[in-house]
């Protein structure tokens, strides 16, 4: 089983899942998270999308974790939803967002 595998300098994830979310005030209404597994155990979730956050125009993903895939997917769109009251979006724009790069995805 991977978990077992004990490498120096080295740790693992596993991607367990990937999830299209499909949300209005999405400019291209939908984006991906994916959720990783720690070889320790317990789940996390990471957006596609990140928002340019208004006090610095620095892109955020979002982020969740959990103990199972979908606490940590549950997690990760509340993080998100988070961001976007925070901020005072009622509608996201292409000029207020960033997608990662297609070889994270």
């Amino acid at each position: 089983m991977w978990r077992n595998l004990k490498l120096d300098g080295v740790e693992l994830e596993k991607v367990v899942a990937e999830f299209i979310i499909w949300m209005p005030i999405l400019p291209y209404a939908k984006m991906k998270i994916k959720i990783r597994e720690h070889a320790e155990g317990g789940y996390t979730g990471i957006s596609d999308l990140a928002i340019k956050r208004k006090f610095d125009g620095c892109p955020e993903n979002a982020l969740g974790d959990g103990e199972t895939i979908e606490a940590a997917l549950e997690n990760t769109i509340k993080n998100f939803n988070e961001k976007i009251k925070e901020d005072g979006f009622e509608e996201l724009t292409p000029e207020d967002i960033e997608y990662s790069e297609w070889s994270d995805f």
